[in-house]
Order: structure tokens, then C-alpha cells, then sequence
């Protein structure tokens, strides 16, 4: 049967989702330690923008080769970036169960749009790691630029993010293969959302490049 070649549509498609559930199993297990968070969602994304693009990397060997070739420069800004996340979570169980719970509604949402916003340029920070080569100075940079130029996209990441879990805690009797379902789905639409950002990064780099050698 056609439909069993492995050049058919249903076998590349079938290809990519396992290819995505590895990766997502991957980045959990290498996450373990909390200090290789960073490196280990900087080789996940490494690997789904280029599965998003279509091409076929090999999942397992470019996730770990993204892992050691990022993980010195990306460790000492991810634990930089976990000490404010922890502020932020202890200004929050505050906020539910401290001395903060009588704070103001204004207050509240001033909180709640930090917490966002610092989220979103924390996130960024991973596939632009995963794409491009630069110092720790222009990625924060540039994480800051791309996440406040794309609040609405973030806002559907975000949701996109967190909706596994939710639906997890939901149908918990259901938990590991709803996870493994909707992790995959949000894996490839986080990836192709990042893919079409980075790539019109890259785009305007090499038209500015382009300029410059007319220029000249």
C-alpha cells in the first residue's frame, strides 16, 4: 500500500510526532537536574524549528548536540533568570497565602503582567539561543525586543504552554497520554510560530547585508 512507503504523507507525519515525543521526553529528563533547564529547552527548540520547517533531522544526536554546545553559555542566564522566576513565585504564594492577600486589584494585575512579561522574554530566549550564534548581552537583548514586539503571539504560546497541564489535572486518570498528545501539538505550533519570528530576523539581516555591500 501507498500509504506505507516511507515517502507517503502518513509516515512522514507519523515520523515527526514520534520525532516531537522524543524530544519533549528528552527535554524532561534532561531537566531534572533544574540547572539544565536551559540547555535542554534550548536543544528542544533547536530540533522542532527545524522539524517545523521540514526537514528531518536526527532527533536524539542534534538534541544533544544542542545541549552540550549551548549548555556553558546558557546555564549561568538560566539561573539568573530561575532567581527572579522564584521571586516572582514567592511574591505570588504571598499573594494566596501570605501577608500580601489583601494587595490591591491594581496591584495584582501589575504583578500578573511583570510575571508575563517576564516569562515571554525568558521563553524567547530559547529558540533564539537554538538559532543563532551571539553573546549573552545581545541574547537578552533581543529576547526583551522580540517578546514585548510579540505580545499577542505570546499570549497564544502561553496558553499553548500551559494547556497540557491543565487539561492533565483534568482528566488526571487519562494524565500521560493526554500529556504526550497535546505536548506534541503545542510542541509543533511553538516551533513554527518561533520559526516564522526567527526567520524574518534572519531575512531582514540579510537585507540590511545585502545593502551594506551595495553600498560599498
Amino acid at each position: 500500500m501507498n500509504i506505507l512507503r516511507p515517502d507517503s504523507e502518513v509516515m512522514e507525519f507519523l515520523g515527526k510526532a514520534t520525532d516531537l515525543i522524543i524530544l519533549n521526553l528528552l527535554c524532561v529528563l534532561c531537566s531534572i537536574p533544574i540547572i539544565t533547564i536551559g540547555a535542554s529547552f534550548t536543544a528542544k527548540y533547536y530540533v522542532s524549528m527545524k522539524i517545523a520547517k521540514g526537514e528531518e533531522p536526527n532527533a536524539v544526536k542534534s538534541f544533544f548536540k544542542s545541549f552540550c554546545l549551548n549548555f556553558k553559555q546558557i546555564t549561568p542566564v538560566w539561573i539568573a533568570e530561575l532567581l527572579v522566576l522564584l521571586i516572582l513565585a514567592f511574591d505570588w504564594y504571598n499573594l494566596f497565602f501570605g501577608m500580601a492577600r489583601s494587595m490591591p486589584i491594581p496591584m495584582r494585575v501589575v504583578l500578573a503582567v511583570i510575571t508575563f512579561l517576564v516569562w515571554s522574554i525568558i521563553y524567547c530566549m530559547f529558540p533564539f539561543m537554538a538559532r543563532f550564534q551571539t553573546t549573552t548581552k545581545d541574547l537578552v537583548k533581543a529576547s526583551i525586543v522580540m517578546a514585548i514586539l510579540n505580545i499577542p503571539r505570546m499570549v497564544l504560546i502561553f496558553i499553548v504552554t500551559f494547556l497540557p497541564y491543565i487539561i492533565c489535572a483534568w482528566y488526571i486518570q487519562w494524565g500521560l497520554g493526554i500529556w504526550i498528545l497535546v505536548t506534541t501539538v503545542s510542541l509543533y505550533y511553538i516551533s513554527k510560530e518561533f520559526d516564522t519570528q526567527l526567520e524574518m530576523i534572519t531575512k531582514g539581516e540579510d537585507e540590511n547585508e545585502s545593502r551594506n555591500n551595495e553600498a560599498c
